[in-house]
């Protein structure tokens, strides 16, 4: 038995919009033991909750919305919120995490989670205030930019924390994204479609009440080495994060090979300096200072969010904040090295309520499949949709968000039902994977990201494991002792890969599940074991501080967890999502990476002449499947590993349905 539950509001908030009922039922305290929280809580749910025969814009599919334990507490990094469902984009188990204050909001208002049933009559949004839900009517905003929406709303109840959908999702857009404040995205996997087809336009969240963590003291002790552990970290000493954002990627990818250019075409981008963070910072930054515009989530050190202003030209008024992912997407995977067009369409997707990523990666197959001569200037409704043809991209997303014309159509569905459509030679130009395409990082160049991408559960997938490891040239013993080879901490080598993906994922499940964020564990690599290992390898003198998951989490909710502990709890939730796509078709055969990738050697740049191995990709999935505990013929889950698991129930689901080995 679990007894009091610290550091949780300790109530979940179940809304049934069909009946326009709501209910308070106390958090279910075994499966926040057993799941933490956020991501993890919401896996298990949605495993309970929605049956293979359901689509995703059905009323039967539910929205998950949970924070995790850590939320609304001083620590290092404390403001990541989960939402899960059906993906629309790729229909299998569908997730998304942003950085927001909504996640502590709602845990002051004293509710750890949210569960969305139904579809509402008519467009409505959800007003929480301090323990007082209301479903009211938003017949007014319906059609309306995400931040018009957000205005209105902070406009008419006062200092709360919204969370919106935009004209994208309302119109069918398969990748419709919750914006957050404005700014920050739960992009992937299509989550405000889901939310649309619920008549949901928005949820508004106050609340003032407090948390209590189990053992106050130990609690400052663990969170203080943590922030110790960070201070002393070299990545974050050179505070490029804090002064570049992620945009500090645009140069690094470039110069390791691995920034995608032309739709995976190549990896290098020869205009990439024009479009880099340090362009942000001079040209649209509206803060002087050494760290301009900078922008934090809840107890962040980091602040790796921009905020700028183009303040004259075509684009002038464009405002707002814009990711390492975006960029890429509308930059170098388009061949676009106008920053102001690449600030400009990233606004757009967001006012309009779209992914950028799935937005960016759409228009950019369109235009290989134009260059290819699959497709022509007539099917695409007269636009010259070609590389670097910035005005067509512009003009792309404004169609695609309001499925105009047969490119809007297309484009609404994303890349891989788009290019299926179209016909099978158009699928080789898409770099997606289970339905969704891939982020800014080649494959072919980072062999640990293209196995991250080839295993994730919601599809082709970088924060799943996010092994930033394998880029920052860390000591081979480190590698070796981690992981069982040197090789690891090779960007371009495959040894040791299977157990550096895993171990990432395992802690990705953690921070998604708790609350926090992670570039912790994987870009500073302040987690335990790491920085102990990096001393006693490099010989570093003083004490190695580092930031201990299990104990953090401990001294929150007084239940005691080992280092080992918390990496099972990590495999636990990874077992249930593939659980819930095993229910959904998911095998082996779609655990790999496109095609493309196996075949085409990238022609130049520092990575030229790479290309992802086939036959050692195999290899590499027959060990992932022992470290998981997965039928290495079927990727099916074993009855033993569920068993050790303590996942009882989600066993006799599989068995009862021919689905365990």
């Amino acid at each position: 038995m679990v007894g009091k539950l610290y550091a949780y509001a300790g109530k979940t908030l179940k809304v049934d919009l069909t009946r326009e009922k709501v209910v308070e039922e106390p958090l279910n305290k075994e499966l926040a033991r057993k799941f933490l929280g956020g991501r993890g809580l919401n896996a298990k749910l949605l495993f309970d909750l929605v049956p293979p025969d359901v689509h995703p814009l059905s009323p039967k599919n539910v929205l998950l919305i949970a924070t995790g334990p850590i939320n609304g507490l001083l620590g290092v990094t404390t403001g990541r919120i989960d939402v899960t469902s059906l993906s629309p984009l790729t229909g299998i188990f569908g997730n998304s995490n942003a950085g927001t204050d909504f996640a502590a909001e709602l845990k002051y208002a004293g509710y750890d989670n949210i569960i969305i049933f139904g579809r509402a009559k008519k467009p409505v949004y959800l007003l929480i205030e301090d323990g007082s839900v209301e479903i009211r009517d938003a017949s007014d905003l319906k059609g309306a930019g995400v931040f018009e929406t957000t205005h209105v709303l902070k406009e008419r109840h006062g200092d709360v924390k919204v969370a919106a959908i935009g004209p994208a999702a309302e119109n069918g857009v398969l990748y419709g994204s919750i914006i957050f404040d404005y700014w920050d995205a739960a992009g992937r996997s299509g989550m405000g479609t889901v939310m649309a087809s619920k008549n949901l336009k928005a949820i508004a969240v106050r609340g003032s009440g407090s948390l209590e963590v189990a053992d106050p003291e130990r609690y400052y002790e663990v969170v203080r080495e943590g922030w110790l552990a960070l201070m002393n970290d070299p990545g974050f000493k050179t505070q490029e994060h804090s002064v570049l954002g992620t945009a500090v990627c645009v140069g690094w990818g470039n110069a390791q090979g691995w920034l995608p250019t032309r739709n995976f075409r190549e990896s290098y981008f020869e205009e990439a300096d024009k479009i880099s963070g340090e362009v942000f910072r001079d040209k649209y930054s509206v803060k002087d200072s050494p760290i301009p515009a900078g922008r934090a989530c809840m107890s962040c050190p980091n602040r790796c969010k921009r905020y700028g202003v183009i303040r004259s030209g075509k684009y002038a008024g464009t405002r707002g904040n814009i990711e390492f992912e975006a960029i890429a997407a509308f930059g170098s995977k388009c061949g676009v090295s106008d920053f102001d067009a690449v600030f400009h369409a990233n606004m757009l997707a967001n006012d309009y309520g779209m992914d950028a990523v799935s937005t960016g990666n759409m228009i950019a197959t369109f235009m290989e499949l134009r260059e290819e001569g699959i497709i022509d200037e007539k099917f695409l409704d007269g636009l010259d949709l070609r590389f670097g043809n910035a005005d067509a991209m512009i003009e792309a997303i404004h169609k695609i968000a309001k499925r105009e014309g047969k490119i809007g159509e297309l484009g609404a569905l994303g890349s891989y039902l788009a290019t299926k459509a179209i016909g099978d030679k158009a699928v080789y130009y898409t770099s997606n994977i289970k339905g969704m395409d891939s982020i800014a990082c080649d494959p072919r160049a980072a062999k640990g990201f293209g196995f991250a991408f080839a295993v994730a559960s919601r599809g082709s997938d970088h924060l799943r494991a996010h092994p930033v490891f394998e880029m920052l040239k860390f000591p081979p013993e480190v590698g070796k002792e981690l992981f069982g080879s040197p090789e690891a901490v090779d960007l371009r080598k495959y040894g040791g890969k299977p157990e550096m993906v895993a171990w990432h994922e395992e802690l990705a499940a953690i921070t998604d599940s708790i609350g926090s964020c992670r570039f912790m564990h994987a870009s500073y690599y302040i987690q335990y074991p790491v920085p102990e290992l990096l001393h006693k390898y490099l010989k570093l003198g003083g004490k190695a501080y580092s930031l201990k998951y299990h104990e953090w989490i401990s001294a929150a909710t007084g239940w005691e967890i080992s280092y080992e502990d918390l990496l099972r709890i990590g495999k636990r939730i990874i077992t249930v999502e593939r659980a819930f796509n095993t229910r959904r078709g998911i095998r082996r055969k779609d655990d790999t990476l496109p095609e493309r990738f196996f075949k085409e050697k990238i022609p130049k740049g520092p990575a030229k002449g790479e290309v992802y191995s086939k036959e050692v990709f195999e290899k590499m999935l027959d060990r992932y499947y022992e470290i998981r505990g997965w039928d290495k013929e079927t990727g099916l889950i074993k009855r033993e590993t569920l068993e050790s698991l303590e996942l009882h129930d989600v066993l006799s689901v599989l068995e009862k349905e021919g689905l365990v080995v």
